[in-house]
């Protein structure tokens, strides 16, 4: 289990998280829905340890992870970030990271991440170099990629920083089905509608603080702050995909299309 008991975090003088409180059951799925600068990206590097909180404790198993031995947090939890970053290294490299994880658990990992099918179409499969910062595959490549190095080693608490943002919205989707079904604990920084209704559970945050905790449609009726909150999301991906249609409808005719 994972027990966040009541964390406060500070950037010198400035408090960006006051007594946040959740805890997640194991094998459960929680979305940490808010707006931009509401500290959800701290919750996140905090859940991991990449920092220590200024007050309260985030505890595995009702163990204090600062009391836990070198090595021992890494080895349970993942975090799969907002930024991606791919060696100059081949696909199997790229998840392992020089790891001894066999070829079967490496193409588990990218089934759950929804990448072996594009993965398996490359020239040399596992054997791809990517190129440096994986300059070779696409925004969305990349991070399910990533994502796959996260789930490669069977963690069993799993944390997502908007770690799908670049990902077509229905192969998120997929994507968060897929670790609902596995062992891990997960924990996801989410933004489309679509995929924060598949949590279990959804923690509103804002300022800093806790505002809500329930499921999606608890708090779509109970909440204004979310509700007003997760429309807007929802508009903002509409007018999104409404943008990037009309620059296709802007590239210009192939020559067969221009005959």
């Amino acid at each position: 289990a994972l027990g966040v008991q009541g964390l406060s975090f500070s950037y010198g003088d400035d408090e960006v998280l006051h007594g946040v409180r959740f805890d997640v059951a194991p094998g459960r799925t929680v979305a940490v829905v808010g707006p931009t600068g509401s500290g959800k990206s701290t919750v996140t590097s905090l859940l991991v340890r990449l920092v220590d909180p200024t007050a309260g404790e985030v505890a595995y198993d009702a163990v204090d992870v600062r009391t836990l031995r070198a090595g021992v947090v890494p080895g349970a939890a993942s975090l799969a970030p907002q930024t991606t970053f791919l060696f100059d290294d081949t696909v199997r490299g790229n998840v392992t990271l020089g790891a001894d994880v066999p070829d079967e658990q490496v193409w588990a990992a990218l089934r759950v991440a929804q990448a072996d099918g594009f993965v398996a179409a490359l020239p040399k499969g596992l054997d791809t170099v990517v190129g440096e910062r994986g300059t070779t595959l696409s925004g969305g490549q990349r991070q399910r990629l990533a994502l796959a190095r996260a789930v490669a080693r069977h963690p069993r608490l799993l944390v997502l920083d908007d770690a799908t943002s670049s990902v077509d919205p229905t192969v998120e989707q997929r994507i968060l089905a897929g670790l609902r079904e596995s062992s891990s604990t997960v924990v996801v920084v989410a933004y489309r509608r679509a995929t924060i209704a598949l949590a279990d559970e959804v923690v509103y945050v804002e300022d800093g603080r806790v505002l809500a905790r329930g499921t999606h449609d608890e708090l779509l009726a109970t909440s204004e702050g979310y509700r007003r909150l997760v429309t807007a999301y929802e508009r903002d991906e509409v007018e999104r995909a409404a943008l990037a249609n009309e620059e296709l409808d802007l590239l210009p005719a192939t020559p067969e299309e221009s005959l």
